[in-house]
Parts: structure tokens; sequence; C-alpha cells
């Protein structure tokens, strides 16, 4: 077991990964949020990436501050909290965000909510990524573990330990990504038809 970070880790952790963030150079008209639903190994990123750079939303990746939680040696116990503070700051800046996570998850969901009250005005665009099971088992079985878990055994089995937990809630979502599929571009140039068609409407 790894132990808490300290908030001085915490602060320092946040603020490196902060220095990553792409920032974009123009703030949109009307500011939204890109909030993929999926599983551990579903693509979510894969997704979520190319959406980000597309349509210029600063994209805000959970995994990649629990990568640094990893290698200073600390659980991933406060990972969520630095992601969310981020969106916040970001949002309040004005700018569109990319929440790249399970947006889906009961605690994504409280998030979610959250984020509605302190911003009202700030659509939320759901999209989902759901490749079949025995695509992300095979995925995980031949995934080089460099951090996120043990080995493959362990991957697979947190991935079930999700499945088993989660419940696809009820959201509108505005496209649905098959990344086992060979058409992935095309996929991709189908969502951003999809999510323009939805900013257009009021």
């Amino acid at each position: 077991m790894f132990p808490d970070a300290p908030k001085e880790v915490l602060d320092e952790i946040k603020c490196e990964y902060e220095t990553t963030l792409n920032i974009p150079d123009m703030k949109p008209s009307a500011q939204w949020m890109l909030m993929p639903v999926g599983l551990v190994g579903s693509g979510k990123t894969t997704v979520t990436r190319p959406l980000a750079e597309h349509f210029g939303l600063i994209r805000i990746s959970t995994d990649e501050i629990r990568k640094r939680f990893k290698s200073a040696g600390y659980s991933y116990e406060g990972a969520r909290e630095i992601s969310q503070e981020l969106t916040e700051k970001y949002l309040d800046f004005g700018y569109s965000v990319a929440v790249d996570a399970n947006t889906g998850s009961p605690r994504g969901l409280a998030y979610n909510e959250k984020t509605k009250k302190l911003f009202p005005n700030v659509r939320q665009l759901f999209i989902h990524i759901n490749p079949p099971v025995e695509f992300i088992i095979n995925k995980l079985k031949n995934y080089p573990h460099t951090w996120l878990f043990k080995d493959a055994e362990h991957a697979i089995e947190r991935f079930n330990f999700h499945k088993d937990q989660f419940k696809l809630p009820d959201l509108p979502f505005v496209y649905t990504f098959d990344t086992s599929r060979d058409d992935l571009h095309e996929q991709i140039k189908q969502g951003i038809a999809a999510i323009e068609k939805t900013l257009s409407q009021k």
C-alpha cells in the first residue's frame, strides 16, 4: 500500500501537471465541457484527445495526474480532486474543458452535478466509449503495464471490479464510439459533426 501524499506534494504535483496543459490561444464564444463515459481500457483518451485538439478544449486527464502520484511513491488519493480543481479554474477563466475520465461513475456524476451548479451556463456534452468487453480484456492482456497496474492479471481484475460496479447512467449521449473497430478515424469525424450539430442547437 502506498501512503497518501501530503499537502505540499499535492500542490507540487498539481503545479507540475498544470504546466503540461495545452491552453488554446482563443477562448470560445460559448463554453462547454466534453464528458466521456467508459470503463477502464475502453479508449477514453484515444477518443478524447483528438476531439479536444479539434475543438480547442483544455484536456484534463485524471490518469496523467495519477501517474505522477505513482512515480512519487504515493497512492492515487487526491488525483481526482486536482483534476476537478483545474477544471473549475479554467472554466472560471472562460475556457472549455475536456474531462479525460469516466464522468459516468458515481463520483463523476456527483461532480457533474456540482459543476453544473457552479457553472450553470456551461453545457455538458456526453459521449459514450463502448467497445466490446472482450476487446478491452484482450487489450489489457497485451498492454505494457508500466504504472497503472502491476501486470495483466491485476489489470483484468480491476477492470472486472469496475465493470461489476458500473451502471450506465441515463445520459443524452451525443455520440457512441466503438474503439475496437478499424474505422475510428471516421467515427471521430462523425463524432465531431454530431457535437457541432448539438452545439449549434439552443
